[in-house]
């Protein structure tokens, strides 16, 4: 099946800045009592999307965030540079051992460092761990950050000392938007090749079972989608799915492993009903296709009916416990402040 269109966002809408970012502050802050520091700086390294858009996001307000990927001469040597300035080293993404990266960063002496652990890397990081390739100084030297609390127990299970701080997304919304008029649900899947991770194998058999619910599938890199069936919409990679939360009604997750999808807090913002593979407030809890089918009928009859409301019990937690953008954004800038105003070995 040859991907769909992608639907556009209103090119006559201004965009504003992302929920949570504040306006560009540089030189040093003033603190309580009168009491200047100078500006902080952080190099963020790891997983491009996550690391780019969590840079954006935590820039400013007396901090610089900057992002760096692995390419390119020039970008080696500017991230070299920073990395002899920066304050602190941040990488989007675990492991247990070193790398080329961490290891520049143990070069440079950096002393405060933190690694955010945030899906499928808990995973991939057992067969060096039970191969006894992990690295004694990522134990001992590294702050341990994950994203959730079984993350938390999946980094702990590994033999690391671990904190929960939730990633922010900056394109968490305000507050939810109306209901779409259609009911759709969309997934997503980026690759073929890790298809059975991502729940091909039920999207497949749901929208079979389904076949006058129109499936949305986003984020395929690769394919076509053998055997596809006529109500699954196939979609390229989609950097901000602001118009598809706002076509859909359902946003089905149906991962054998995730951490804390960004793609279910920013659902749950909009007001959309998530089916997700692990229990979390304000989704529904979805373990196989079976149940998923059971609910999205379910959530299909009520629209039928008019009858289906926005999932605001969903949305309220998202604002209200500590999962906005805003929130998260000064959480984690106090974390790093206190990290560097009173450092001690990580996990004490």
């Amino acid at each position: 099946m040859q991907p769909s269109p992608v639907p556009r966002d209103n090119p006559n809408v201004k965009r504003s800045t992302p929920p949570g970012a504040r306006s560009r502050i540089s030189g040093p802050v003033l603190l309580k009592g009168g009491v200047a520091r100078p500006e902080r700086r952080v190099l963020v390294h790891g997983l491009v999307y996550f690391g780019q858009a969590f840079a954006n996001l935590m820039d400013g307000d007396g901090w610089t965030f900057r992002y760096f990927p692995d390419r390119g001469l020039l970008n080696l040597a500017a991230m070299a540079a920073e990395l002899r300035a920066c304050d602190i080293v941040y990488q989007v993404g675990g492991r247990v051992t070193r790398g080329k990266f961490l290891r520049a960063a143990h070069l440079f002496r950096k002393k405060t460092i933190v690694m955010h652990w945030v899906g499928s890397d808990t995973v991939d990081e057992q067969n060096d761990v039970a191969a006894g390739n992990a690295d004694p100084w990522v134990f001992r030297s590294v702050h341990h950050w994950a994203e959730s609390d079984w993350m938390v127990r999946e980094v702990n299970a590994l033999g690391l000392p671990c904190d929960r701080v939730p990633l922010p997304s900056s394109l968490v919304p305000d507050r939810p938007g109306p209901m779409p008029e259609e009911f759709r649900v969309l997934v997503y899947v980026p690759t073929l090749t890790r298809s059975s991770l991502y729940g091909l194998d039920s999207i497949l058999i749901a929208a079979r079972s389904l076949p006058d619910v129109p499936f949305d599938l986003v984020g395929l890199r690769d394919g076509p989608i053998p055997d596809a069936p006529r109500n699954l919409h196939v979609y390229p990679r989609i950097p901000n799915l602001a118009e598809f939360y706002r076509r859909a009604s359902v946003v089905w997750r149906p991962v054998r492993h995730d951490g804390l999808s960004w793609m279910v807090m920013e659902s749950l913002g909009h007001g959309r009903h998530v089916l997700w593979t692990y229990a979390f407030p304000g989704c529904i809890h979805a373990t196989n296709s079976s149940e998923a089918c059971e609910q999205i009928a379910r959530l299909h009859r009520l629209h039928q009916r008019g009858a289906l409301q926005k999932n605001q019990m969903g949305a309220d937690f998202i604002a209200q416990g500590g999962y906005s953008p805003r929130f998260l954004r000064r959480e984690i800038h106090a974390r790093l402040e206190r990290m560097l105003d009173s450092p001690q070995a990580p996990g004490l």
